[in-house]
């Protein structure tokens, strides 16, 4: 991803009518209309994702530290959140994995660190892409060193976390997307093969810095106390870098893809959201099947950095929106942005069986990860450029409004409104 980083502020353009969500979106009579928060106090939290009972896990990125080099602090703050039983008024709330390196400003906003956590097959056993503190430069942007780790707790209590994948090495031995060596991994997806519970599935894991989403194969049997699991690693689908020779995007070119999000549905497909270079409107999502052959695509969202699937609609998390769908290499003409004092964001939701299907958003503030289950809640990590404490409005502030505290909420479609693309223009002769 050559030049981008979530702390470019964009606005865009939206175009509203009036009309009924489907009523399968909409909260049932016995909560209160609006969303419901369900874990707050989450230090920059970002990808969501079911464990094997039904809880779930959230990434969260942390809010840097103390070694600084000019604007760019690291310190161990990165984590993993489990939110038990979320759809109980009052879910249980446990960090399950700590002290993963995280990046982020001196006040611990728009943080980078921790992106994506999943959990295995194997009981308290998770998987966490984000930064490897021997690889990475303050000084570099591009010198993340992403990486992969295993983390979990033994049954006599004691906890580990293995290496699982170094993705900086993987990116300079096969960089998919011929541009810089950057490796800066959002999301991550385990996926299991068989009924047994066993660490030997496989991940892929959406790496916005490579333009790549990598697939990465362990076999834990060679693992010791003292060295990690052999490992195969391949790039399981890519995009080409439109990036200009010093590394930063062509605005005259077509934007890149950026991925940020993964998720599946019940029949093995996998769902991959991209950023879009930030463009208003250049975002998409594609559907692949579980060998990596594209099925179908989204286009005209802003800023992808969640998506969810439920039996039959497609969530969309859009870091800037609002902005109205467009076709693949359109932007809006004139952008506007969102009230003065109120964070961009928006959730899209959509029949995802549907040809030209018909979209509906809720205002949402800095949306990233989602998750839906099958009783048709559907849950979002808001706020994920925040810090528990959130972010005060003044000149330094990034956002430009203030902004509460990291947290996951339960959302409510109830009052969704639909997305119309904007008619074309016409000239008088």
């Amino acid at each position: 991803m050559a030049g981008q980083g979530l702390g470019a502020g964009l606005a865009a353009a939206v175009v509203v009518l009036a009309g009924p969500v489907p009523a399968a979106l909409a909260h049932g009579e016995d909560r209160p209309p609006g969303p419901r928060v369900v874990a707050d106090e989450l230090d920059n939290p970002r990808q969501l994702n079911w464990d094997q009972d039904g809880n779930l896990v959230v990434a969260e990125a942390g809010r840097g530290g103390t070694e600084c080099v000019d604007a760019r602090c690291a310190g161990p703050t990165g984590a993993v959140t489990l939110i038990e039983d979320p759809h109980r008024d009052a879910p249980t709330v446990s960090r399950v994995v700590e002290g993963l390196l995280s990046v982020a400003s001196p006040d611990g906003v728009f943080a980078e660190g921790p992106g994506g956590a999943d959990a295995t097959d194997v009981e308290g056993q998770y998987i966490v892409a984000g930064y490897d503190p021997d690889r990475i430069d303050l000084s570099v942007f591009t010198a993340r060193g992403g990486s992969m780790l295993v983390a979990g707790t033994e049954e006599d209590g004691e906890e580990y976390l293995l290496p699982y994948a170094d993705l900086q090495a993987a990116e300079e031995e096969l960089n998919p997307d011929g541009a810089q060596i950057d490796s800066n991994p959002y999301a991550v997806l385990y996926v299991d093969e068989d009924d047994e519970a066993s660490p030997d599935g496989y991940a892929l894991v959406a790496d916005a810095g490579a333009n790549a989403v990598w697939k990465v194969e362990p076999d834990f049997s060679t693992a010791t106390e003292d060295s990690p699991p052999e490992y195969e690693i391949t790039a399981w689908a890519a995009w080409p870098t439109t990036a200009l020779p010093d590394g930063t995007d062509d605005p005259a070119g077509p934007a890149e893809f950026v991925p940020t999000s993964l998720t599946a549905d019940k029949h093995g497909n996998v769902y991959v959201g991209g950023l879009g270079s930030d463009r208003p409107g250049e975002a998409s999502v594609v559907q692949f099947t579980a060998d990596g052959t594209e099925l179908q695509r989204w286009d005209g969202f802003t800023a992808v950095t969640g998506v969810a699937v439920d039996r039959g609609h497609l969530y969309v998390s859009q870091l800037f929106g609002p902005t109205p769908p467009l076709p693949p290499g359109e932007t809006p003409a004139e952008e506007a942005p969102p009230a003065a004092d109120e964070a961009p964001g928006q959730v899209v939701v959509l029949h995802r069986h549907e040809e030209d299907a018909v979209r509906y958003a809720i205002d949402v503030p800095f949306p990233a990860g989602l998750a839906a289950d099958r009783h048709g809640n559907v849950y979002a990590s808001v706020n994920s450029v925040a810090t528990a404490e959130g972010i005060a409005e003044g000149p330094e502030n990034p956002a430009g409004v203030a902004v509460d505290g990291g947290a996951v909420w339960e959302l409510d479609f109830s009052d969704a409104y639909r997305l119309v693309t904007p008619e074309p223009e016409t000239s008088e002769e």
